[in-house]
């Protein structure tokens, strides 16, 4: 099972949440912009979550600001290993040419 088919719709109804839709709501990208995405990563840090190297093929998130929710397999490895059995969001952090900085931790 592939973690596009584990993927559920992100809710955006917490404090990160409303940082992400407005993320996913821009026109442009300038100043504005990117201290949202300084708060985001700022408070998501502070919520513990885990930051990771992931190719959008992988997990279908491919701007900054996608965000989605994932229950992860209790035999997951890898990055996400320390979340089985657990709600995760995953939002994405950074693009670059090949690979997108995500970053998860446990959804409440």
């Amino acid at each position: 099972m592939n973690n596009l088919q584990l993927q559920l719709l992100d809710p955006l109804t917490d404090n990160a949440g409303i940082l992400i839709k407005a993320l996913q709501d821009r026109k442009t990208w300038g100043a504005e912009q990117k201290g949202l995405l300084e708060q985001l990563i700022h408070m998501l840090g502070r919520k513990q979550y885990i930051t990771l190297v992931g190719h959008p093929a992988r997990y279908n998130l491919t701007q900054i600001g996608q965000s989605c929710l994932m229950d992860v397999p209790t035999n997951k490895r890898g990055h996400l290993s320390a979340f089985r059995g657990m709600r995760i969001r995953l939002v994405c952090v950074s693009s670059g040419r090949s690979d997108r900085q995500l970053m998860a931790g446990i959804f409440q």
